[in-house]
């Protein structure tokens, strides 16, 4: 029976963790110093980080607070909030000459009362692609057959699905057979026996593990990993190689 007492074996670079205050929910870290405390405990190295006011509110402001947020604290890679206004596009440029972005979150849809849909998110979605930069999408922010549906008109848009829960299990793998340049992130796929099959489907280099944090906890599906039946290249992998790889190609 593996042990209860547990810290990672391999290093681990969090593919999803929001930072700072929402307008409904005061965050469960103070700063940047905070939050690497928190994740030092769990075994994680480093966070792909977002701001979570960015993801109902204003993905502009949030931008902004991101930048205010992280300082010059090392171990935060900042990722950047994305609706379809044109303002937001010309600051997401303005950040990428500015060397700052390697990739790119799309707000929530559902919050803001807009269908994911070509004819609204294109002009993103085409500077997107011709620039390479990964777009990470939320299956809990928004429904799994607009992402199905707008993504596969862009099959070189590399992307990352977080968010999917047991009950989007019928849908993930569909999901990846249509979107091929997709990956998934881990954190609330509590399916029994579901990450190995994804594994064993489409190979441990479309996997990345997440914490979704604050929203959940960084440690279950870390612990979860450990106990699979994943070799030690694989879990090295899905643990930071596969982000890694993913967000240099954007920034190289």
């Amino acid at each position: 029976m593996p042990s209860l007492d547990f810290y990672p074996t391999v290093p681990v670079f969090d593919a999803n963790i929001g930072v700072g205050h929402r307008h409904d929910r005061v965050a469960p870290f103070a700063d940047p110093a905070d939050l690497s405390a928190q994740m030092k405990v769990q075994g994680v190295d480093r966070a792909l980080v977002y701001h979570v006011q960015g993801e109902t509110i204003s993905a502009i402001d949030g931008n902004n607070a991101l930048l205010a947020w992280i300082g010059d604290h090392d171990g935060f890679t900042p990722q950047w909030m994305a609706n379809p206004n044109q303002a937001c596009l010309a600051q997401l440029q303005t950040l990428r000459q500015e060397g700052h972005l390697s990739s790119v979150r799309l707000h929530s849809t559902t919050d803001s009362h807009l269908s994911f849909s070509d004819w609204i998110y294109g002009d993103l979605l085409d500077w997107l692609a011709d620039a390479d930069i990964p777009l990470w999408v939320s299956l809990a922010d928004t429904p799994a057959d607009q992402i199905a549906a707008t993504l596969g008109q862009y099959p070189q848009l590399r992307t990352v699905i977080v968010g999917a829960h047991y009950m989007h299990a019928m849908s993930v793998k569909p999901l990846l057979r249509r979107l091929p340049n997709a990956h998934i992130e881990l954190s609330r796929y509590e399916k029994l026996g579901g990450v190995e099959e994804l594994r064993d489907e489409f190979g441990a280099e479309r996997l990345l593990y997440g914490s979704y944090y604050p929203r959940y906890a960084m440690g279950p599906v870390l612990y979860y990993l450990h106990t699979a039946d994943f070799s030690t290249d694989e879990l090295a992998a899905v643990c930071a190689g596969n982000l890694e790889r993913i967000l240099v190609r954007a920034i190289s």
